[in-house]
């Protein structure tokens, strides 16, 4: 009798543990569990690569003591190295997908079934090469998009409805009232001392002052600005631009002495894209303005997904009805904005809310085995350290990676109904700003 309620005992504690499994959240950095039945299709919103600043040196010296360091390409292009670091997320992208049996680990039969839209910058088509190149080598494959020099409205939202953007305005201004916060005045002040040529955190008493100091900050926006955004001469935002770009230069693999003339180290240059981030929520995240930038792009992913699951082609929907990947290559700024239209939010690599290059947005379309699609999104990106030693990306050293919860979901382990996902996508999007 003993031996038999020890025997139950252990069966019973098997049968817990095994329930406990099968209703725990799927590891982030690893294939979803069986319970979500099997992978569709994914789509991918990407940012673009490794570029130097889009100022000139020229431009940017006028705020430096010191000369800003030479790039071996024209401002805003995509670098050799940004190339390769987009060409191994691309690698590492098509061995996951491999593990969770949506492509073949080799060859290019896939190809066929891959559609890679890429914005008109040579920054973003290149970096649809260097996927391309990672997802499927040595296999032809096109980068489709408009023309150089054409504006794409999928990436750069048109802005028709006056009465929109200037609601998006009067919000950017009174959140811009609260800024900088005392947090911010102090990285904004460690900033400038870098930029006269001292430590960060030190005494400066430079033997020149730059050109141009770094001003306070007063309104940000205006309904009048050109571009809708925060006023360029301001100090939060360029102190936020100036932090992407000792970021740009530490990614790179410059030497240390050349990033921020030596005086931004990794755990400065961290401290300082609070700033970066803080401008780009300012900028993209508040929610009226979200719904300008946004919602053609969710409109067109919302369209993309549901072409995949009617297995149909669809009006708007981007790529063909039988891709099992579709690659969408812009901006941080395209992120951003889809993510706070969402409600999306993430922390990965020590850093809430980053969006640094190679930085991807995940959509996953599943079914299981009763004919139910469910949506999962995730975020993805190469941490400070491998993109600046460009470390190899396997499924034993990934990416960053975070499986994102969306409110107002039903299903549990970051899983959203299709149908749920549907509804709150549709609620997001502001059918004006939406372009077919």
């Amino acid at each position: 009798m003993r031996k038999f309620l020890a025997l139950c005992l252990i069966v019973g504690c098997l049968a817990v543990t095994s329930l406990a499994a099968q209703n725990s959240p799927a590891d982030s950095g690893s294939a979803q569990s069986d319970n979500a039945g099997t992978l569709k299709f994914v789509l991918i919103l990407s940012r673009h690569g490794v570029r130097p600043p889009t100022w000139t040196n020229a431009r940017l010296d006028a705020y430096s003591v010191e000369p800003w360091p030479a790039w071996s390409v024209p401002p805003g292009y995509l670098t050799g190295h940004g190339f390769e670091l987009m060409k191994r997320f691309g690698g590492y992208d098509r061995a996951l997908l491999a593990q969770q049996g949506l492509l073949s680990a080799k060859g290019c039969e896939d190809a066929a079934q891959t559609y890679i839209w890429a914005d008109t910058d040579e920054r973003t088509v290149e970096s649809g090469r260097a996927l391309a190149e990672g997802f499927f080598p040595g296999c032809p494959m096109v980068v489709h998009g408009h023309d150089t020099g054409q504006n794409d409205p999928l990436f750069h939202p048109r802005h028709d409805a006056k009465e929109h953007d200037a609601a998006a305005m009067t919000d950017v201004n009174a959140t811009a009232k609260q800024l900088p916060n005392a947090g911010q005045k102090e990285l904004i002040e460690q900033m400038q001392n870098v930029l006269l040529g001292c430590s960060a955190t030190g005494a400066c008493n430079p033997a020149h002052e730059p050109a141009t100091m770094l001003q306070d900050v007063h309104a940000l926006a205006t309904p009048d600005t050109s571009d809708r955004t925060a006023e360029q001469q301001k100090s939060l935002s360029l102190a936020a631009s100036f932090s992407e770009d000792f970021l740009l230069e530490y990614l790179e693999g410059m030497p240390k002495a050349q990033v921020g003339w030596g005086h931004v180290d990794e755990n400065q240059l961290r401290k300082f894209l609070e700033l970066h981030t803080a401008h780009a929520a300012l900028t993209h995240s508040i929610p009226s303005v979200a719904r300008n930038e946004a919602s053609n792009m969710l409109f067109h992913i919302t369209r993309t997904l549901e072409q995949a699951v009617e297995q149909t082609p669809l009006t708007d929907a981007v790529g063909p009805a039988e891709s099992k990947l579709v690659v969408l290559v812009g901006h941080d700024t395209n992120i951003a904005a889809v993510a706070a239209l969402l409600g999306l939010h993430w922390t990965l690599d020590g850093r809430a809310d980053d969006t640094p290059p190679g930085t991807e947005l995940q959509f996953e379309l599943w079914q299981d085995h009763r004919g139910v699609w469910s949506v999962h999104i995730g975020v993805a990106m190469q941490s400070l350290h491998q993109m600046r030693e460009m470390q190899d990306l396997t499924l034993a050293a990934p990416p960053a990676r975070e499986t994102l919860a969306l409110q107002g979901c039903s299903l549990r382990q970051q899983t959203c109904s299709w149908q749920d996902f549907r509804s709150i996508a549709d609620s997001a999007i502001d059918r004006n700003a939406v372009f077919h």
